[in-house]
């Protein structure tokens, strides 16, 4: 089991904080810019959440097909690098695109709901390109669990630094850009896009490949009709996919109500108190990433999991308790996310250790290694859950009124004249929201997702299997087949 280069583990790890910045930016702000700053009406907006998520289920039915792909691909760079740099750059320039102001270009209606169609299908097939490449190429540096624990907390620290950075940033930028929010969300795209396209260049040509002889063992291109075989066939495979589907849901709708929990239920639209949560999230976060290597030494992965679930658990109903039992202040909310986020740190990177510990398990089972196959399934499983994510954020707005009593009036205001002063536009949410719109979002945000995530682990906790005694038994069973060979 070969040690991981530095050289390879730490561009490979600081590379996905540009992947982050940007798919965090048109993941959480791109609903936000639609309503914020170009004032979709709500038949608009239901149809935009419609397209998303169909074009996020049927990309995600085509991720394995990319894997398949990745796996045939044969180039001087290898199979990932060439996929790594043509979805780059494609995602990038697709992303840049749809953060522009159509409405100064007379779209509107069905125009704007096809053009907006157009570019996100184009963003999803390449985003698709680059996403599984780069994630499959990590569990093909080494078969050493510690080297993998290594790289995925270190890539997973890189990952939500970018993801931080754009969601403490954005709101501050675009609700006091002296510009207006449109022009704001265009200089944020431009800068994201341009640091997305240096961090996937600096993977191109400077990672490099290992030699282990598992790893580059030879077999024949996987064909098409073999990708329900080698997914459905690896039961541990199908166990994680249904669990972090359940969990990344949960989180993904939280994540994505956050901003509007702030703006509106919490009244504090342009302020600093989401900028100063988004510290907390951070803090949390990386903290559990950073220990995580340290804390699996000492502890089974199934105990941290069980773990984290019970931090997630505390900071759900701390965060419920927020304004009813407990008071809404920067105090509670913050503790609340500190234990939210902290849990959920260290399942980010249990996902990952465990997704590729079934890379191994299914060549054990099945007789043939496919890194990007089972790798496309965390590309898969995110955008199935991102789909229902966005079906319940565009669903919550326009039944709530949100969108058309509050959000609505706002926008319009504020691109009338951006230099509305905060207080005035706090005093105007006030007097439009209702008690009911505030119910409404809190149980889309909260009570909707815990719900999820216990599902998720219930699943995991009867279903999967793979200990550390079971791993070392398939790789070294492995290994003698290679010997063989």
């Amino acid at each position: 089991m070969n040690t991981i280069p530095n050289k390879t583990k730490y561009v490979y790890s600081v590379s996905s904080m540009g992947r982050d910045m940007l798919y965090t930016l048109y993941s959480t702000y791109l609903i936000v810019f639609f309503t914020d700053a170009l004032k979709l009406s709500d038949w608009e907006l239901i149809a935009v959440g419609i397209v998303i998520t169909i074009a996020r289920i049927w990309d995600a039915i085509n991720d394995p097909i990319m894997g398949i792909i990745v796996d045939n691909t044969k180039s001087k760079r290898g199979k990932f690098k060439p996929w790594i740099l043509i979805g780059g750059l494609s995602s990038a320039a697709a992303v840049f695109l749809l953060f522009q102001n159509y409405r100064s270009l007379g779209l509107y209606g069905i125009p704007f709901v096809v053009i907006f169609t157009i570019l996100y299908l184009i963003l999803e097939i390449a985003y698709t390109m680059n996403d599984i490449a780069y994630w499959s190429m990590y569990p093909s540096f080494s078969t050493s669990p510690k080297e993998r624990e290594k790289v995925g907390s270190l890539a997973r620290v890189f990952a939500s630094l970018g993801m931080f950075i754009v969601i403490a940033l954005v709101p501050i930028f675009y609700t006091n850009y002296s510009g207006g929010p449109i022009k704001a969300f265009g200089i944020m795209a431009l800068v994201s896009a341009v640091i997305f396209i240096i961090s996937q260049l600096f993977v191109y040509f400077f990672v490099e490949s290992s030699q282990e002889p598992i790893i580059q063992t030879k077999q024949e291109k996987t064909k098409l009709k073999d990708i329900f075989r080698l997914i459905f066939k690896n039961d541990q495979l199908v166990v994680i996919i249904i669990a972090i589907l359940l969990f990344n849901t949960g989180y993904f709708i939280t994540a994505a109500l956050g901003i509007y929990y702030f703006n509106y239920d919490f009244n504090k639209y342009g302020g600093i108190e989401f900028t100063l949560f988004s510290v907390v999230l951070a803090v949390s976060q990386l903290g559990a990433l950073l220990i995580f290597p340290a804390l699996v030494k000492k502890i089974s992965r199934k105990k941290l999991f069980a773990i984290a679930i019970g931090l997630i658990i505390f900071g759900y109903l701390f965060f419920m308790a927020s304004g009813y039992i407990m008071p809404q202040n920067m105090l509670v909310l913050s503790i609340a996310g500190f234990f939210l986020f902290s849990g959920q740190g260290f399942i980010q990177v249990l996902v990952l250790v465990m997704l590729a510990d079934t890379i191994e398990y299914g060549q054990w089972k099945l007789g043939t290694r496919n890194e990007s196959v089972v790798f496309s399934i965390n590309p898969f499983v995110t955008k199935l859950a991102t789909s229902i994510q966005t079906a319940v954020v565009t669903v919550t707005l326009v039944l709530t009124g949100l969108n058309n009593n509050v959000i609505g009036p706002l926008t319009d205001a504020v691109n009338a004249n951006p230099n509305m002063r905060t207080e005035e536009k706090r005093a105007m949410i006030s007097a439009n929201i209702t008690p009911e719109m505030i119910a409404g979002l809190r149980v889309s945000m909260l009570v909707v997702p815990l719900i999820l995530i216990l599902l998720s682990y219930g699943i995991y906790r009867w279903k999967y299997k793979i200990d550390k005694e079971l791993y070392q038994t398939i790789i070294n069973d492995l290994k003698e087949r290679v010997e063989q060979e």
